[in-house]
């Protein structure tokens, strides 16, 4: 590293007065090839005094105090403190920080130097996460960390909680990773305030054992930002977004909806309904009644404003250093005539006093309030199916009025959406303190105690309000419309209310010890923790209210009949133990042991306790006397690790005989509540075992020119809770308890590349990672199949039986000369004879290797600054998934958006696009008729849809004001941007059905883009 002073000569020689007074400091900033650097930041150290280099890398500082110690920061480079001492001239050149040898990431009840990490640990940085502009935190992460997969299904304000995984599925039971924030476990982590996080790095292997029972889906470690030494920072930040959907599906026009029903008609016997008259003024569409709604176009808006704000206050000094923040999310649905609206309200206030020379003592504090409306139908996805469903022709007002016309089922959309039949409320209130304390133990070196307590609670108030909806009948003979019920709710309002709330308590304690002998480094953490948890939740009824003007529950029916009341409470606790042991000779040999002695409340007392250790090494082979002649490595570790990890999130008290309490007698011809055995007790019930090897390499190149990391891991997870279905077919009507006798593995690599440069004024980064994950039922104790290949041992977990479509029958004759289902008719699906008995049955169901959850996920990002202007951008995709689509939950599982039949409803344009007619027997997709569920909308692999994809998932460009125009207005620094989320699918396979693919439900609330313009403020 180079630091040039200009000395001072005699002509501008300071005298005494003017050393101790404020003075203007000059001087210029080169990279290592002795270019300018333009933007590097320059403080005085401990105040918000500064200023940034200009496009030569100039720098002009006025009243700097002669005793100040100047701050100079660049990205990518090593903050360097130069001591004024005298000098009016200081000259910098800086030094790439090649390896990120200063990186520290959290591993844990502890953080370490990324270097020398011996497991699989991935990390982010916030400032990474706000460059999504994402409501949700989880979204943000997309791309960001290899082996971490996130499905977004639904993009609904308020309940866009995506999916996430780590590193793939490796049981059939629950598969969400841990998730800690500042240490402690909590589950608001999507609803997190993104401009509050620090980092977030996740456990991936061995490292994870040291939350023992709960780590077997990986850990997800975040830390919320602390203040530092300095003046009070102040940073506004403003985001002004609109959202929309990224597919919008495209229904059948009134024109084609009229065709298909009369080739239904006709096809099955019947008399066409449409003539041929008809059916030209449906092509020319201008008639009444022969017209088309887009539903969608007319339900939703084009585009759907929301905003981010958020302010915070960040510094400190010797004795206290303090982060406080507050911010602001607004949303609204995207119906027209729509009422749903979310506010969400953050505080978070990071507080650290040092007591003494030897005690640290601090309380963090943060909330949350969530203020959530929906309309009286708040499900989103019955909406949709109106909206899907609404025959093409249908038009949502009476023509040439404003009155609400009744469609299907007598009911009006503006009525589901809008609060015209009730609304609900949903008013969610938490708050998480934590006061945790740090003591250096003065007489022995390197020896300190730590600890914290940590008290969250939450309280959610639901308030439904369901209203008799109306809407107007017309009558045809006078022409005059008259308001009246719909087909929807009941006559009179009725109100439900629910309160539920719960709390946390987490106690640990902690001994450290950490201390250099020679070459020889030493860390040792062992630690104590107990958490308790209660939980409370009371609902109460009334329906029949006389009036809409009170919705409360005491001006509801007087009648107890018309009266429901419900409540419950649980109480659980854990206890555990635990350690981490490090060793470190001379940076070279890494070696680290860790153990968890957990004790879980899901499990009978004498199978209670269970011991997960955790072994891994590293060598560092870059400090290695024999490549110090390779002067491009900068850095080269190989490291692997073994560790044993649970899963122990399963229902509670399966050990024990359960009882039913409702009414399940009848004395006197009258209902008894009495008890009632429920269930099977399984009294060696115990945590999944998650075995987990991890090798891997990871280095930099050419002064971090060339940065790699690589993983090849391996996971068997055995003692899964799974039902002996073997011994006892589901058809004996016999019911056994859940035994751990499940095995599944899982393997698969990641890999991450990285690149960046500096070239005279421009600065540039490329990161690219790939992660593969593959799973296989080793054991499920499955019942014989009737086929060897319909087993799903051997399968990835979720693979489902498909019948093996291979065409479509362009005749009866066709029909006739080969196997198939029974009314089999020209224009259905060709199913596969897989066993070749010349029957198509069950039999020839063949199980799909693959599912919703990819098997490869991938990204691209990147970033380029040139002068003040900086861009960044993520390209992110998926791979080897298919998603049958259907209703979410249906028991049929028949596709909804397979069917094309009058009397369901519309269908999609893509399913009636080169469908099989008499006049198009060479089609593609299958007749239509009049059965909602036939042959053709079996599950079969003709509607299961390969949802690979490559999408633009983030763009954002920037432009920092110069400093000098900041000073003007009396800002340290401002920068305005553009940024764009979810922009553009540039390839995928389900672009003509008009859905996202990451979908997996057919009538859902679509992901949304985002088109953004925002402001960062700092003074």
């Amino acid at each position: 590293m180079l630091i040039r002073y200009i000395v001072i000569g005699p002509e501008t020689e300071i005298n005494s007065r003017s050393q101790q007074d404020v003075k203007r400091i000059l001087g210029k900033v080169v990279g290592q090839n002795g270019q300018p650097l333009p933007g590097v930041t320059v403080v005085i150290k401990g105040t918000t005094n500064g200023t940034v280099t200009n496009f030569d890398g100039e720098y002009n500082l006025p009243n700097v105090p002669n005793d100040a110690t100047l701050v100079f920061s660049f990205v990518g480079m090593k903050t360097q403190e130069v001591s004024v001492e005298g000098k009016i001239t200081i000259d910098i050149s800086m030094e790439e920080d090649a390896i990120g040898i200063e990186e520290v990431v959290a591993i844990g009840y502890g953080t370490q130097s990324k270097v020398t990490v011996t497991g699989s640990v991935v990390s982010t940085k916030g400032s990474e996460l706000v460059k999504s502009q994402t409501p949700n935190v989880l979204n943000a992460i997309t791309g960001l960390l290899p082996g971490v997969i996130i499905n977004n299904r639904s993009g609904e304000p308020g309940k866009d909680n995506p999916e996430i995984f780590i590193r793939g599925r490796s049981t059939t039971g629950t598969t969400n990773p841990l998730i800690l924030i500042d240490g402690v476990e909590r589950s608001d982590f999507g609803k997190i305030n993104p401009n509050d996080i620090e980092s977030i790095s996740v456990l991936k292997d061995a490292s994870a054992a040291i939350y023992g029972a709960r780590a077997a889906n990986g850990v997800v470690l975040v830390t919320t930002k602390r203040g530092k030494k300095g003046a009070p920072v102040f940073n506004f930040t403003y985001n002004q977004g609109f959202s929309q959907p990224t597919r919008n599906p495209k229904m059948a026009d009134s024109y084609t909806f009229a065709q298909v029903y009369n080739e239904i008609e006709i096809g099955e016997g019947r008399t066409a309904k449409y003539s041929a008259a008809e059916l030209e003024k449906f092509r020319a569409g201008k008639e009444v009644g022969y017209t088309t709604t887009d539903w969608y176009a007319e339900m939703t808006k084009t585009l759907t404003p929301q905003y981010q704000a958020n302010l915070s206050v960040s510094g400190g000094s010797d004795a206290l250093d303090y982060f406080v923040s507050i911010g602001k999310l607004g949303q609204k649905g995207h119906f027209n005539y729509g009422s749903t609206k979310v506010d969400r309200y953050n505080f978070r206030s990071n507080i650290t006093v040092k007591a003494t020379e030897y005690i640290k003592v601090g309380l963090d504090v943060s909330g949350r309030l969530d203020d959530k409306h929906y309309p009286g139908n708040p499900d989103s996805r019955g909406i949709y199916s109106h909206m899907y469903l609404y025959q093409p022709s249908w038009t949502l007002h009476w023509p040439g009025t404003d009155y609400i016309r009744p469609n299907r089922d007598s009911e009006s959309l503006v009525n589901w959406v809008s609060d015209s039949g009730g609304y609900q409320d949903d008013n969610y209130k938490a708050l998480e303190t934590k006061l945790h304390y740090n003591i250096d133990i003065p007489w022995i070196k390197g020896l300190s105690v730590s600890g914290s307590a940590n008290y969250d609670m939450d309280y959610n108030f639901l308030k439904y309000f369901n209203l008799p909806s109306f809407v107007y009948y017309k009558d045809e003979n006078s022409n005059t419309y008259t308001r009246g019920r719909s087909g929807d709710g009941s006559d009179l309002a009725n109100l439900e209310e629910r309160f539920e709330q719960s709390s946390t308590l987490t106690l640990n304690s902690l001994i450290n010890y950490s201390n250099t002998f020679n070459k020889h480094k030493i860390d040792i953490m062992l630690g104590y923790e107990q958490m308790e948890y209660d939980d409370n939740y009371l609902e109460a009824y009334r329906s029949d209210y006389p009036s809409t003007a009170i919705p409360e529950l005491f001006a509801g029916s007087s009648d107890k009949s018309k009266h429901r009341n419900d409540g419950s409470s649980s109480k659980t606790s854990r206890q555990n133990y635990f350690g981490r042991a490090s060793y470190d000779y001379a940076g070279k040999y890494l070696a680290q042991l860790i153990f968890r002695y957990d004790g879980s409340p899901n499990f009978p007392e004498d199978n209670r306790w269970g011991l997960f250790p955790g072994v891994s090494l590293g060598w560092r082979i870059s400090e290695e006397a024999f490549m110090s002649n390779m002067s491009f490595l900068d850095n080269l570790k190989i490291r692997g690790s073994y560790g044993e990890m649970g899963n122990d999130a399963v229902n509670p008290f399966q050990y024990l005989t359960s009882y039913a309490y409702n009414d399940n007698y009848v004395i006197g011809n009258s209902d008894v509540i009495g008890l009632v055995q429920s269930g099977v007790p399984n009294p060696n019930i115990t945590w999944e075992v998650a075995k987990s090897t991890n090798f891997g390499f990871d280095g930099t190149l050419w002064e971090g020119a060339l940065g790699f990391e690589f993983d090849m891991f391996k996971t068997k997870r055995s003692n899964i809770l799974t039902t002996r279905t073997a011994i006892v077919p589901d058809y004996t009507g016999l019911v056994l308890p859940d035994e751990n006798i499940g095995i599944v593995e899982n393997k698969g690599f990641e890999l991450q590349l990285s690149h960046r440069k500096s070239l005279n004024q421009l600065r540039y980064s490329i990161n690219g990672n790939i992660s593969y994950a593959r799973n296989k039922v080793i054991f499920a104790d499955e019942a014989p199949a009737a086929e060897d290949y319909q087993l799903a041992t051997g399968r990835p977990i979720g693979a489902e039986l498909f019948y093996d479509a291979i065409g479509i029958y362009s005749s009866q004759a066709e029909v006739d000369a080969s196997a198939h289902l029974p009314g089999a008719m020209a224009g259905d699906i060709i199913y596969r004879d897989v066993n070749g008995d010349s029957e198509i049955n069950s039999r020839d169901m063949i199980r799909i290797n693959q599912t919703p959850t990819p098997e490869i996920v991938y990204s691209i990002h990147g970033s380029v600054v040139y002068k003040n202007l900086d861009f960044s951008f993520m390209f992110q995709g998926q791979e080897n998934a298919q998603t049958f689509v259907k209703e979410k939950n249906a028991a049929d599982y028949r596709p909804y958006f397979a069917v094309m039949s009058y009397n369901l409803g519309n269908f999609l344009d893509w399913r009636a696009n080169d469908r099989w007619s008499p006049d198009n027997t060479d089609a593609s997709q299958p007749r239509g008729s009049i059965d909602n569920f036939n042959n053709n909308t079996l599950q079969s692999t003709h509607w299961l849809m390969d949802a690979g994809f490559l999408r633009l998932k983030n763009l954002e460009i920037g432009y920092t004001l110069p400093s000098n125009l900041c000073q003007k207005i009396g800002l340290n620094n401002v920068r305005a941007y553009v940024s764009g989320n979810n922009l553009m699918i540039i390839y995928d396979h389900m672009k003509d059905i008009g859905f996202d693919p990451e979908t997996s439900d057919f009538w859902y609330y679509p992901q949304q883009r985002t088109f953004n313009v925002g402001i960062n403020l700092t003074f």
